[in-house]
């Protein structure tokens, strides 16, 4: 137990070995934590990122008098993992989850070798351009060209004098519109 808190007070002050030493030792329980969980749009490796930044809270706050620190760990484990899944799934970046970024639609990216590709990709780029001006609302066109400006919900409401729920619907049926030129 006293070789324990040696290793949390040299990982506390900075010992890189030390800090290692503890994550080789809660590696395991990190990961099982994070299987436990499902984040939308990212994958494990999100999850076991964030675990481990509970596991540094809890180095860096454990107070040996109140309880021990594997259980503390994995309280800390948990509650950032389940912090990042809440503030993933919220209303505020619900929109981000499924967003389709419009100047990837419309830009060739440099370097590309394969005259065909940037034809294909020039094409695509006009099909999508045909979809936005020709399938698409103005409601609906003018709250995605607002979103991919990168403004927030709450300033196309205040810009479009239009609710939440109806920037939201716009959004979605802008994207499912465009999506479906995907196929």
């Amino acid at each position: 137990m006293k070789q324990q808190e040696n290793l949390l007070t040299l990982a506390r002050q900075g010992d890189s070995e030390a800090m290692s030493a503890v994550v080789a030792q809660y590696k395991g329980l990190i990961r099982s934590v994070a299987n436990n969980f499902y984040l939308v749009g990212g994958d494990k490796d999100d999850l076991l990122q964030e675990g481990m930044l509970g596991l540094f809270n809890a180095v860096n706050n454990y107070d040996g008098n109140k309880g021990s620190f594997p259980s503390f760990v994995k309280l800390c484990v948990y509650r950032q993992i389940v912090n990042a899944v809440r503030s993933n799934n919220s209303e505020k970046n619900k929109a981000l989850a499924g967003s389709v970024q419009l100047s990837s639609l419309t830009e060739v990216p440099d370097g590309l070798d394969n005259p065909l590709e940037v034809l294909l990709k020039k094409e695509y780029a006009q099909k999508i351009r045909r979809v936005i001006d020709g399938q698409l609302t103005n409601t609906e066109r003018q709250v995605l060209n607002l979103f991919a400006e990168g403004y927030t919900y709450e300033d196309i409401t205040a810009a479009t004098g239009k609710s939440y729920k109806a920037v939201d619907g716009a959004l979605q049926r802008a994207r499912k519109k465009l999506l479906a030129q995907k196929e």
